[in-house]
């Protein structure tokens, strides 16, 4: 039956109302529905103290959640399912300085543009030079290439990750300690997260960055070590080492323990290259809860499924990073152990599978120094 075009406007329009007043209504039942079985668990004398999983009330069919997250429009609209969204004030921090002097880590968090987060940290090493330089800077390069919207998110990655780096590198020029900056690097592990839903991650050197989907642990980054056949080739090729030191450590020309860095200016020319691995992923909030980065201060002392239970057995994200630093110093991390929590649409859904299996105590016989 063919309808004149502004009765087929009016019915479109309709529809569209019918919907959003829909999502409205699920987002109040949810929100309230929440609240209720929050202040239920809190009054449960047994549940005091207590890290344990509330029961699941899959509300919306789609995503349920102990954090309260507003519905984002036009994203819920545009794929016909409720899309949370996700804001930086969500985000869990913590950091700590272990064993060490001081903290080379360094964390950023910010909303670039409307739906475009960024976060990421960064594991310095040989001082704090490189990275507090490219903390401080790596963001305005990729706000250049986001606006001359010729290029996908890995793309603008990659091309920000080597700017930064060469930008550092004149920046040595004009420095008075210049010794001391050539040697200094960080490892740089950063993600974009678009319209809630497209999770972009690019990295260099061996901090990680951890999924978890279906109360499992998806592993988004891979350790740039000498130990990776590919990284290996391309470090002799050039002309340098890989040196195994006594505990075991595969050190670039007998210094430098991964393959990939910002920075570490003395190393470049044997093959130490700052272009970054990069990847996208689409976040599905019925299954994806959170998305964590760690340094090295914590994967050295806990394997990637440990940290995925631990964020689990936590009620909030700022509780789940706290918690994660805790436990590294506890199972003798010497190193600067930081951590950044994402929750998403299934935060709070998984159980963590009974208590946090214990570490590998090989693992603490080798340190996380790269020198």
């Amino acid at each position: 039956m063919d309808f004149p075009s502004s009765k087929m406007y009016s019915l479109i329009h309709k529809v569209r109302n019918i919907f959003l007043r829909s999502l409205r209504i699920h987002a109040k039942i949810y929100n309230r529905t929440s609240s209720r079985t929050l202040a239920r668990m809190l009054s449960d004398p047994e549940n005091k103290g207590e890290r344990q999983q509330h029961i699941n009330f899959d509300i919306l069919g789609t995503w349920d959640n102990r954090i309260d997250l507003p519905i984002l429009m036009q994203q819920s609209i545009k794929l016909g399912k409720p899309i949370p969204q996700i804001s930086i004030k969500n985000v869990g921090v913590a950091s700590v300085t272990g064993r060490r002097l001081t903290n080379e880590d360094r964390v950023c968090i910010k909303e670039l543009q409307p739906n475009l987060l960024y976060f990421a940290v960064f594991d310095g090493h040989g001082g704090t030079t490189c990275a507090d330089f490219c903390s401080q800077h790596m963001e305005q390069h990729i706000l250049h290439w986001l606006s001359r919207n010729t290029m996908d998110l890995e793309s603008i990655l990659q091309r920000a990750f080597i700017e930064v780096n060469n930008a550092f590198a004149r920046n040595i020029i004009f420095m008075s300690s210049r010794e001391e900056a050539a040697v200094s690097g960080t490892t740089a592990t950063v993600c974009l997260l678009r319209n809630s839903i497209e999770l972009v991650v690019g990295h260099a050197g061996d901090s990680r960055a951890l999924l978890c989907r279906n109360g499992d642990v998806q592993t988004l980054t891979v350790d740039h070590h000498g130990t990776l056949k590919s990284e290996k080739e391309r470090i002799v090729k050039s002309g340098g080492f890989i040196k195994t030191d006594s505990v075991g450590r595969h050190l670039v020309n007998g210094r430098l323990a991964m393959t990939r860095s910002l920075g570490d200016m003395d190393l470049k020319p044997y093959g130490v290259t700052a272009l970054p691995d990069t990847r996208s992923i689409q976040i599905k909030h019925g299954k994806d809860a959170f998305v964590i980065l760690t340094t090295d201060g914590i994967n050295f002392v806990m394997n990637d499924e440990e940290i995925i239970n631990a964020v689990n057995s936590c009620h909030y994200p700022q509780e789940a990073a706290s918690f994660i630093t805790d436990q590294a110093m506890q199972f003798a991390s010497e190193d600067n152990a930081t951590a950044l929590v994402l929750p998403f649409g299934a935060w709070g859904k998984y159980k963590n599978g009974g208590n946090i299996t214990m570490y590998n105590f090989g693992r603490n016989l080798s340190r996380s120094s790269r020198f």
